[in-house]
């Protein structure tokens, strides 16, 4: 009888378990693929469009209906929830094919319906945009997991443009830098460059310049204390009184070369961070003070060179220095393009045109880059 009682005992608490357990994970209706993350990226160049399905935890007993809608009014949403800066795309430049999908009965997933993107001409550079499909309710019993209710669709246009060839010792200077009150106490910096390295140095001291002054503040590839083909801050200097202390950084990814990367070192003025793409690649912890981008040294601030050489092979199609530190979000939203008149922005260098071998700073402040040879190009280079 005891052992009738303790197997009794044990099923009971197996039934409690598992009917626990049913009643804290019902049966729900999600838009498919939003289990793990609901934000979907296209990049475009044209007009495209993409399946969109829902789907059912469990096989539906009957046809269920599912409505849709397009929720432009859900960007802020997302804009709080990521910290990026997405806008909903012109209007009539996106339309939903149906607004309403059904899971036939047996089935999990519903028949499809389509989002498309029917033209991209109003897109603006760089900008980036998002939209937002909602299920709005259902003819069936399950509920619809709040979290996978809606589908964001980021979209970005590709820009399609030429990159200034740095391939034969070419490099630019940028002389109004030098004894510049405007960069010689940055509190804050950014600098960012789009690049891409045809080979790494291989010889001694195995170092490629992208963007900076030397022994200050550099962007650079490889040094005798790390890969050829990895990122490097080198100097990282922070004034402080009469102190300076360098916080030099190294992130631990290895660059491939013929491949685009955007690169970005930050100083938030308490941390030193190195972007690749837009991801935080390394950290360290640094003074509060300032950096100064004035220094005349080796020629002062340079895209492509410094200490007297150590240039890059390579291409440049994007160059910008900032007062301000960016954040991982904002980095990503620049990734093409920026606002030539956004809030902290120093100097921005396009590298699809020049006047002679003077590449003009967008911004208006009137910091120019001078190229010391003829200028060559490529064309068709893509972001993203």
């Amino acid at each position: 009888m005891k052992h009738f009682y303790m197997i009794l005992t044990a099923a009971l608490i197996v039934c409690s378990i598992s009917c626990k357990g049913e009643a804290e994970y019902p049966d729900v209706l999600l838009i498919t693929g939003t289990e793990d993350n609901n934000t979907v990226s296209l990049a475009l160049d044209g007009p495209t469009s993409m399946g969109i399905t829902v789907t059912a935890t469990d096989l539906v007993s009957a046809d269920t209906r599912v409505t849709l809608k397009v929720n432009p009014e859900l960007v802020a949403e997302l804009n709080r929830r990521t910290g990026r800066s997405y806008t909903a795309p012109p209007e009539g430049s996106y339309q939903l094919a149906n607004n309403a999908v059904t899971i036939h009965a047996g089935q999990y997933v519903s028949d499809q319906t389509e989002l498309f993107i029917t033209s991209v001409d109003d897109f603006e550079e760089g900008a980036n945009y998002c939209i937002p499909v909602s299920i709005t309710g259902t003819d069936g019993t399950m509920p619809v997991l709040e979290a996978s209710r809606t589908i964001f669709v980021t979209i970005r246009k590709i820009l399609i443009t030429q990159a200034v060839n740095l391939r034969k010792n070419t490099y630019f200077t940028v002389p109004s830098f030098i004894d510049n009150p405007d960069v010689a106490e940055m509190t804050q910096l950014t600098m960012e460059c789009r690049v891409l390295a045809n080979t790494f140095h291989g010889s001694n001291p195995y170092i490629s310049s992208i963007i900076g002054i030397e022994e200050k503040f550099l962007l650079r590839f490889g040094d005798i204390s790390i890969d050829r083909d990895q990122l490097q801050l080198a100097g990282g200097e922070v004034t402080v009184g009469i102190t300076k202390s360098k916080y030099q950084l190294a992130a631990p990814d290895k660059f491939a070369a013929g491949r685009w990367y955007h690169v970005a070192c930050v100083y938030t003025g308490f941390v030193m961070n190195l972007y690749i793409d837009g991801r935080l690649a390394a950290t360290t912890d640094a003074t509060q003070g300032y950096i100064d981008m004035s220094w005349d040294y080796a020629g002062g601030f340079h895209i492509g060179y410094s200490a007297d050489g150590r240039m890059l092979d390579g291409y440049i199609s994007e160059a910008r220095v900032w007062n301000k530190a960016l954040t991982a979000s904002q980095l990503q939203d620049n990734l093409c393009a920026v606002d030539p008149t956004a809030e902290g922005l120093v100097a921005y260098w396009r590298f699809d045109s020049a006047e002679g071998r003077d590449v003009l700073d967008l911004t208006g402040h009137g910091h120019t880059a001078v190229a010391n040879r003829d200028i060559t190009w490529i064309t068709g280079v893509r972001c993203p």
